[in-house]
C-alpha cells in the first residue's frame, strides 16, 4: 500500500496485516555531488516501489523523508518518525543509501534504518534493471522476515 487516498481505505479495512512501514530516505545536495545524490535518490524510490508491490497487504509505503544532506539533526528527526509511525505499525523501516546515515547512525535506529548501495541504473536496460531490484528487495526481505519472526 502507498500513501494514496485510496489504500488508506484499504489499510484501514485491513490493518491487522499491514504492520510494516518502509519510509524511503532521500538526501538533497546541490553541491558537486548532486548527480550522485541525486542517482541514490532515484535507486532508493525505484527499490522501495518494488518492495511495496511485492509486500502489498504487508508494507505501508510512505512518503519520501527528503532532508538537505548535511542536516546535523536527521537523527534527531528519524526517532521522532520513528515513535510517531510506531502508534500505527509494529515495524517501522527506513530505506537509504547515504552513507553518512549507515556509518553514524545512533543505536536506536540499529535495526530500523537499512542501507543499500546505490547502483546507477540511468542506463540500464529494462530487463537488467528488474533483475538488480529483484535482488535488492529479496536483500530486504531477508531483514524483513527477520524482524517479522522476533
Amino acid at each position: 500500500m502507498k500513501w494514496v487516498l485510496e489504500d488508506v481505505d484499504v489499510y484501514n479495512q485491513s490493518k491487522e496485516y499491514v504492520d510494516t512501514a518502509v519510509i524511503p530516505l532521500i538526501p538533497v545536495s546541490v553541491q558537486s555531488d548532486f548527480k550522485s545524490v541525486v542517482s541514490k535518490g532515484e535507486f532508493i524510490t525505484h527499490v522501495t516501489a518494488e518492495l511495496e508491490r511485492q509486500l502489498k497487504g504487508r508494507v505501508y509505503l510512505f512518503p519520501p523523508f527528503t532532508y538537505l544532506k548535511n542536516t546535523k539533526n536527521v537523527f534527531e528527526i528519524l526517532l521522532e518518525w520513528k515513535t510517531e509511525i510506531q502508534r500505527e505499525f509494529k515495524h517501522v523501516f527506513f530505506l537509504t543509501s547515504d552513507e553518512m546515515l549507515k556509518h553514524n547512525k545512533p543505536q536506536s535506529l540499529s535495526n530500523n534504518l537499512i542501507w543499500l548501495g546505490a547502483v546507477p541504473i540511468e542506463h540500464m536496460d529494462d530487463n537488467l534493471k528488474r533483475k538488480l531490484l529483484q535482488d535488492q528487495v529479496e536483500q530486504i526481505l531477508n531483514i524483513l522476515l527477520q524482524s517479522w519472526n522476533n
